[in-house]
């Protein structure tokens, strides 16, 4: 029995294309069953949907964040037209949180909620047997199917427990073309050192409400043994050469003296390689302490995950960050070294301009190396969403699944109130990021930090900011 996983191309091309991890936890786990399984990626490949067709698999698990929800549905209807008896089953971020949604879909025949390690395995092995019946699959926790015309979704099952995560097979990189990946334009923010990168993720789950977040992982931290991690660290450097980690933890700080031990294990590696928190990290979870094992560890990049400088603001993001401790801890990693940057969130519901220009002014006081400053994305299964949805705040633009994205020079506002039209939002965004790009210092201090390539791009990017502030005129 052949299973193939599918990665869509997204509606917009990020430049991150890390290798999704879900997918690879899937097929890792059917392999260890004896399932035949291979892994089709999209964003790095093409040809990806051809070579899937002639792979002709029974099952064809198709994996999707938000923007990339719509192009996945497109392929699973190319694949039924070719392969009618195909089954097409729908996981990842957004299937989990409108199953309903998804599954009404003429080419869908199954959606996963959530972690799925054991219940896709459990669905899998009902198939293969044919005892794939009504009353069998009723029994699988998180699985939404059709039955006639209802719609059946089954109770979400729990969390997988720590002991769970330590006992799963590590992702199943084998099954895909790390060539492909390695020359892409694999990036997680402005800087990047190695050029051998791959993902790791060391704990599921964070204790924190911030309203603009789904937490598709849960509230409850799960974490692997250290021992494991350091495993699974030294098994990439060897097997595929890679130099540097992504850790794609949501909190990684937030077990601190966890964190600590693991980064000391990390530090005593040979060969030494380059860390990075693809998540970023809470402006108030980190010390000197922690901090200066970041910097043995090989941390060279730190995100803090401030997103507003007005405490009104981020008082509404139920964000319950301290700005003066972040304050103290940037200027802190910047004495020690670190490039330095943060994400700031623009727009929020009833943010007015002095707001805005209150949080910009905040950020701007800051010794930042980067900043990604983006429109508020209201995603399915946040409260913020709930809150829009409940007042009427969403646009037109907002309908449509492609448009939910970070884009730099092409924002496409999603919110908008009588405090903040859509053109004001996208001057403020534009605005921003001259005044922080175009600083001469910056200039010269971070241009040495960057490739050709990325100056060009960057370059490109604020050009053609002139072009859309002709546009709205």
């Amino acid at each position: 029995m052949k299973i193939a996983f599918y990665i869509p191309s997204p509606s917009f091309s990020d430049r991150n294309t890390t290798p999704c991890l879900g997918p690879l936890y899937l097929a890792a786990v059917l392999e260890q069953h004896g399932f035949k399984v291979k892994v089709f990626d999209n964003r790095i490949d093409k040809y990806a949907l051809d070579k899937l067709l002639t792979f002709t698999p029974d099952i064809v698990g198709i994996s999707t964040v938000t923007f990339s929800y719509l192009t996945g549905l497109k392929a699973a209807k190319k694949i039924k037209k070719i392969f009618p008896n195909v089954l097409i089953v729908f996981g990842g971020a957004h299937a989990s949180i409108l199953p309903k949604e998804v599954i009404s879909k003429k080419w869908v025949d199954y959606v996963f909620i959530g972690e799925s390690e054991k219940t896709f395995l459990q669905f899998c092995e009902l198939v293969k047997n044919k005892e794939d019946s009504v009353k069998m699959l009723k029994k699988i926790k998180g699985l939404a199917f059709k039955i006639d015309n209802s719609i059946m979704i089954n109770k979400r099952g729990p969390y997988l427990s720590s002991k769970d995560l330590e006992n799963l097979p590590w992702p199943a990189f084998h099954l895909m073309n790390l060539d492909a990946y390695f020359h892409s334009t694999q990036t997680h923010g402005l800087f990047k050192r190695g050029k051998r990168i791959l993902p790791i993720m060391s704990t599921r789950g964070c204790p924190f409400s911030c309203t603009f977040c789904c937490r598709t992982m849960g509230n409850q931290i799960r974490s692997r043994s250290i021992e494991s991690v350091i495993s699974e660290i030294k098994f990439l450097v060897k097997r595929y050469g890679v130099d540097e980690i992504y850790f794609e933890d949501d909190n990684f700080t937030v077990q601190r003296e966890r964190a600590l031990e693991l980064l000391a294990r990390i530090a005593a590696l040979k060969p030494s390689i380059y860390l990075k928190f693809a998540n970023g990290v809470r402006a108030d979870l980190v010390d000197k302490e922690i901090l200066k094992a970041m910097k043995q560890a090989g941390v060279y990049s730190i995100s803090f995950g401030i997103e507003s400088g007005s405490p009104k603001t981020l008082q509404k993001m139920k964000k319950n960050l301290d700005l003066d401790k972040a304050r103290k801890n940037i200027f802190l990693a910047k004495s020690m070294g670190f490039l330095v940057g943060s994400n700031c969130i623009i727009g929020y519901p009833n943010e007015t301009v002095k707001d805005i220009e209150k949080s910009l002014n905040f950020f701007f006081s800051l010794p930042l190396d980067s900043m990604a400053i983006v429109n508020l994305v209201p995603f399915p299964g946040t409260a913020v969403r709930k809150l829009c949805e409940k007042y009427g705040y969403l646009t037109k633009e907002a309908k449509n699944w492609d448009n939910y994205f970070f884009s730099l020079n092409n924002p496409i506002p999603l919110v908008e109130t009588r405090a903040l039209p859509k053109k004001e939002l996208i001057r403020l965004i534009h605005k921003a990021y001259r005044r922080m790009y175009l600083r001469p210092r910056w200039l010269l201090t971070n241009f040495r930090n960057l490739s050709f390539r990325e100056i060009i791009t960057g370059i490109n990017i604020l050009f053609k900011f002139d072009k859309f502030k002709r546009m709205l005129k």
